[in-house]
């Protein structure tokens, strides 16, 4: 696996110039949710990327073990694809199909409910987070190129919209438009849809794969440098909403009650903490 790190940190996890307006207030380290994470699940090998599908079954794809994991909700747990070289992010579509991007193969390959195989893209540069928007469209962290990529699954073609981030690994898009990514260089960057920025990084020690949107103005993203989930608001305002896991933290999805679910490296596992209150 060292051959494939590319400046990747073993340890940790994979984890425009312009910057808005936008002052950001002085970040809060404040903790709101003080209930311990419990551990769901073992034996993963470095699980990277989470997503859980509408029928309550959690998706994990495990990049040391170049496969995806099924866990229904009644616990049975299967593999529903192997040989896939460093699964990274993991994205479910309407259908049910599962995405998954190939970090060291620089591919993103879709499996359908029936199992077939396609890929939707080749030829990019080692994809890291995945995530639908709300036109269809499949956005992608292209880490090594620095960009953040919008793919059409049904014919792979592709548009840049934004360049010049610090190793993108994941990748949101919210309620108004922007999207929001997460990079391993240190920033966590908002792009709005007149190309202006607002950077959203400053209490990050190294923003991780794992991001979600948490209301329509805020982000909760994975602080790989701190092994713990921090909720940052367009405002400025930061706060630290779960923390205490074995391993280091990477991978983020939100289970069909809210509850935040995190995967690690070091502990190959995933954990649930309550959704902050």
């Amino acid at each position: 696996m060292m051959n494939l790190l590319r400046s990747f940190s073993v340890s940790g996890a994979i984890a425009l110039a312009a910057v808005s307006s936008i002052t950001p207030m002085a970040p809060s380290t404040a903790r709101t949710n003080p209930d311990a994470p419990n551990k769901l699940w073992g034996g993963f090998s470095a699980p990277t990327g989470i997503a859980v599908h509408p029928d309550g079954s959690v998706y994990i794809s495990n990049w040391g073990g170049g496969t995806v994991e099924r866990i229904t909700e009644d616990g049975i747990r299967s593999t529903i694809m192997d040989g896939i070289a460093a699964p990274a992010g993991i994205a479910i579509d309407v259908t049910g199909a599962v995405f998954v991007a190939s970090y060291s193969g620089d591919y993103i390959v879709r499996v359908a409910p029936d199992g077939t195989r396609r890929r939707v893209a080749e030829s990019l540069a080692t994809p890291t987070g995945i995530a639908f928007a709300a036109n269809g469209r499949l956005l992608v962290a292209n880490r090594a190129a620095g960009e953040i990529l919008s793919i059409d699954p049904s014919n792979g073609s592709r548009r840049v919209i934004a360049r010049s981030l610090s190793l993108p690994v994941g990748i949101v898009e919210m309620e108004d438009g922007s999207v929001v990514a997460s990079q391993y260089g240190g920033r966590v960057t908002r792009i709005l849809a007149d190309g202006s920025t607002q950077e959203l990084g400053q209490s990050f020690s190294r923003p991780g794969v794992g991001i979600l949107a948490d209301g329509p103005d805020a982000v909760a993203v994975i602080d790989n440098g701190a092994g713990l989930v921090r909720r940052v608001a367009f405002d400025g305002r930061s706060e630290v909403i779960a923390d205490g896991f074995e391993g280091s933290a990477v991978a983020l999805a939100r289970a069909r009650n809210g509850d935040l679910l995190v995967g690690t490296w070091g502990a190959g596992a995933i954990y649930r903490t309550p959704a902050p209150r």
